[in-house]
């Protein structure tokens, strides 16, 4: 942590998470040259406040947020924005490495002209040589193809009782909960399938969403429906996706479903999205894989319907109450897979979004728009 006070009359960056240290942009001449770099390790919200009055006199135009942002004190609040020490009179952009933006005050953001900027990666950035576009999407896409094919194949429970067995005949005959030789397709009163020819209702289609969508048609052979507030012409008509609008009428079409995958983010509209109700419209089986935010699935519900056999699997990459996971839920390791919030995790995504972030405040601090500003900005 750096915590001296400035020496030089250089606009200073204010790093509260670590960048990809060795990013050209970090370690490039330009960059050192126009910038004064102060780093803070986040503790609590008045050691925050304290640090950033002792920083008075610093002209912090930007913060790199990073992932975590400002999560462990409770989120970047009107309270903390309009705080006396707090640098609004030159603070130009907080730059962010996720997509989601959880716990921003973005109305109070906007009424001081901070903007604020997220991950996105759908357009080229000519300040960085070597972007590859979709990269988040593609890397969440993985994780979701890890979760459906848990949830068709069941690999990892298979995988814990080879290793407590140590005999694949034992093994397969134990999750078949049947003596004598056991194929490897029952486990108990349900069957290891093939997802090939299985329908699947993606809800939400953006960058994430397509990047699912190819991975279950190109890869496992699956036919791709998707769910919407409305219709993406192109998708429906070049890969021949099938669209649904997300409202009241989607309920009477769940029951043909073998799979849902949840690609929407939180807000007010997408919570308890997945409810009692929803449930009772599903194909008994179903396997049912969220992605976007924890409190899209009302918890309640989806654990009763796993008791009653509605669903099949669960396949969790976003929790309910992050960072804690429900017992419940790890608990169950024949009926469900979790993975901690990594759908992105990879050194990929890591470095690249530490390069976007970066070119974002160059450009903003230069008067310049962000080459994405239409995707990135948020406020």
């Amino acid at each position: 942590m750096c915590d001296s006070p400035a020496t030089t009359g250089k606009p200073t960056i204010l790093f509260i998470a670590d960048p990809c240290e060795t990013s050209a942009t970090l370690n490039s001449k330009a960059f050192k040259e126009k910038f004064r770099i102060l780093r803070y390790q986040l503790d609590t919200k008045e050691a925050f406040l304290n640090f950033l009055e002792r920083h008075e006199q610093d002209k912090i135009c930007a913060i790199y947020a990073g992932f975590p942002a400002f999560k462990k004190i409770g989120g970047m609040t009107r309270s903390i924005i309009e705080h006396k020490s707090f640098p609004r009179k030159n603070l130009k952009c907080i730059v962010l490495c996720s997509r989601g933006y959880d716990g921003w005050d973005l109305d109070t953001l906007r009424k001081h002209e901070i903007r604020l900027y997220n991950y996105q990666d759908d357009e080229n950035e000519k300040l960085i040589d070597d972007l590859k576009l979709h990269q988040v999407g593609n890397d969440v896409a993985d994780c979701a193809l890890w979760h459906i094919l848990e949830g068709f194949r069941k690999f990892s429970y298979y995988q814990k009782l080879s290793r407590e067995t140590g005999n694949t005949l034992t093994a397969r005959a134990k999750a078949a909960e049947k003596s004598g030789f056991a194929f490897g397709h029952e486990l108990g009163n349900m069957f290891a399938e093939s997802p090939r020819g299985k329908k699947c209702l993606i809800l939400g289609l953006g960058s994430i969403g397509k990047q699912v969508a190819y991975k279950l048609q190109y890869g496992l052979g699956m036919e791709i429906h998707y769910c919407k507030r409305s219709e993406d012409c192109t998708m429906s008509q070049n890969e021949s996706w099938k669209f649904h609008l997300l409202d009241e009428t989607i309920y009477a079409k769940l029951y043909q479903f073998h799979v849902i995958v949840v690609t929407l983010p939180g807000t007010p509209q997408t919570e308890h999205l997945i409810n009692r109700k929803f449930l009772e419209h599903c194909n008994p089986g179903l396997i049912l894989v969220n992605l976007g935010r924890g409190k899209i699935l009302d918890l309640r519900a989806v654990s009763d319907a796993l008791v009653t056999g509605r669903i099949n699997h669960l396949g969790l990459d976003v929790f309910n109450k992050e960072p804690e996971i429900d017992e419940k839920i790890r608990s169950s390791d024949r009926l469900t897979s979790i993975t901690p919030h990594l759908g992105s995790a990879t050194k990929d995504v890591f470095e690249q979004s530490c390069e976007l972030a970066l070119t974002r405040i160059l450009r903003v601090v230069s008067g310049e728009a962000a080459s994405d500003e239409h995707f990135s900005r948020v406020v």
